[in-house]
């Protein structure tokens, strides 16, 4: 089989490079089209001719010379064409008798490559040899070959991520949201017309597209007119503008102005920060790893959270510490299919009420994989950690419904969380809960201010987890007349005091002589072993 250098994975994931060539075909596409191009467009384009340009190439060296197999008889000033040395062209300047007590009598050829490179080859080698096929065999190797399409779908990531950084280190091209077009052919706009689209999304206290704001700035009569060259240079010049922010979905532009949107758009609330913590879920038992698919925590891998149900109507997750106090979701793969994304922004969206209908704007940040705007529906429905919180999608698709499990106010034991002198305490409490919860998870506070106070004063000192764990183990363990805690009762405790993935407390657990497992995710704690 002969391979081209585009067939092969090695030339798009090492050798692949945007060229000065490239970039000039890529300016002829551009221009071609008059409209802004798509990233993926260009790519495509750029890998179907590097495949074609190679196909011609072969093509025309199949046509210079004749194939070359040790199996044929080759005269001096003869031309051939040798596959195996990436078509290399040479032409045969000397032919002599070669003997083998293997293989008999052949022929020795010299072929001259040009610039003094000469090499021998056998001829008249009758007897089995991996290039011993005629030549209408090897040219219909040629044949059968990866589709361009195919090679691009396979080095999608890599390739685009070249292109894209080749284009926008060329002052000739603009983009917004891998889209080009050529900077030189932008429409030009009086600076007056932003100031407009700045009021405009005031009054409307919310985002406004992009059509809706050049009917606004007075740029057309009807909506008719508006051509997509009109659109992108809108959207680049507001992109370039501090005020505006696009905070719209995938596939959809929204603008919004940066002073009406939340920090936490842009910015993870420090609750939610975590510090770079590493764990093997391999070294796990059964009962552990199960858990770290069953606690909803962002900071889990994709490949050992729960995955999504394509034909899932609503997916329920359960809030942790610092979610609860901050007014957020994690955005987990089970989650991610209803909310609207981008890869490129913060979006900002409608949650809705599912049981009152009220609506407020929430905000889902991709990058640090959360959703905001949940504190005041938290507090107002007095939902605790640990409560059980449903969401779906709504008619409109930039609207998702929230809600939870009314029980009525019905009086339980709930684990509730004091600052007694420097330590965390937990006493089992009654409260009034109003939802449906996870008793392994369950912590009520009454004073989230003073936990802040102490959470912040544990971030300065930075502790480790485990004297974390060996803190909280006793006053959990106090709670059961057995003695033993859950690893997803330690898991929820040690995240009042600090931000910490579900597998680190667990590879913790493992580690340490102190904690002993029990059944079923139960663990005890042995003081005395602390320290070996």
């Amino acid at each position: 089989m002969i391979q081209r250098k585009t067939q092969t994975s090695e030339y798009w994931q090492q050798q692949f490079k945007v060229s000065h060539k490239d970039i000039e075909n890529i300016y002829q596409q551009v221009l071609e089209q008059n409209r802004p191009v798509d990233l993926n467009d260009i790519a495509i384009v750029l890998v179907r001719r590097q495949c074609n340009e190679e196909e011609l190439q072969v093509r025309s060296e199949f046509q210079d010379g004749k194939l070359y197999q040790p199996s044929n008889s080759y005269n001096v000033d003869e031309k051939l064409v040798f596959p195996a040395l990436n078509f290399a062209t040479g032409t045969v300047t000397q032919t002599r008798s070669g003997q083998h007590p293997d293989f008999g009598n052949f022929t020795v050829i010299t072929v001259n490559f040009g610039n003094g490179s000469t090499k021998d080859f056998v001829a008249n080698f009758t007897h089995e040899h991996r290039l011993n096929t005629d030549q209408e065999q090897g040219l219909a190797s040629l044949q059968g070959l990866v589709p361009p399409d195919e090679i691009y779908q396979e080095y999608q990531d890599v390739i685009c991520n070249r292109i894209r950084a080749a284009l926008e280190a060329h002052s000739d091209f603009v983009s917004v949201n891998d889209k080009y077009f050529l900077a030189d052919l932008l429409t030009e706009f009086h600076e007056g017309l932003f100031n407009i689209a700045d009021a405009a999304i005031d009054i409307n206290k919310g985002p406004l597209a992009t059509d809706a704001l050049v009917e606004q700035m007075g740029l057309v009569e009807s909506p008719d007119q508006i051509t997509d060259l009109m659109r992108f240079s809108v959207n680049y010049r507001l992109d370039s503008d501090e005020r505006f922010e696009d905070v719209g979905p995938e596939g959809q532009v929204l603008w919004y102005l940066e002073r009406m949107a939340p920090p936490e758009a842009y910015y993870p609330p420090r609750r939610l920060q975590m510090r770079r913590q590493e764990y093997d879920a391999s070294d796990f038992d059964a009962d552990l790893f199960a858990l770290l698919s069953e606690i909803d925590d962002e900071a889990t891998p994709a490949d050992e959270a729960e995955l999504p149900d394509e034909n899932a109507r609503r997916v329920t997750v359960v809030i942790n510490y610092p979610h609860w106090r901050v007014g957020t979701l994690p955005l987990t793969p089970k989650m991610l299919p209803f909310f609207p994304k981008s890869y490129h922004n913060p979006v900002r969206f409608q949650f809705v009420d599912g049981r009152t209908g009220e609506k407020f704007p929430g905000w889902t940040v991709f990058d640090h994989k959360y959703v905001f705007g949940l504190d005041d529906w938290y507090k107002k429905n007095k939902l605790p950690v640990g409560a059980y919180i449903t969401v779906r999608s709504g008619k409109d698709p930039m609207e998702v419904i929230v809600e939870f499990q009314n029980t009525r106010g019905q009086r339980d034991w709930v684990r509730m969380v004091t600052i007694t002198g420097n330590r965390l305490s937990f006493q089992m409490t009654p409260a009034a809960i109003g939802c449906k919860y996870d008793e392994l998870m369950i912590i009520g506070d009454t004073s989230p201010e003073s936990t802040d106070k102490f959470w912040l004063t544990a971030e300065d000192r930075n502790r480790s987890v485990f004297d974390l764990l060996c803190e909280v183990f006793p006053e959990l363990s106090k709670l059961n007349p057995q003695s033993t805690v859950h690893a997803k009762t330690l898991y929820s405790a040690v995240n009042v005091y600090r931000r910490t993935a579900p597998g680190v407390v667990f590879q913790e657990l493992i580690s340490r002589q102190c904690f002993i497992p029990m059944n079923h995710g139960y663990w005890t704690y042995d003081p005395s072993l602390r320290d070996k």
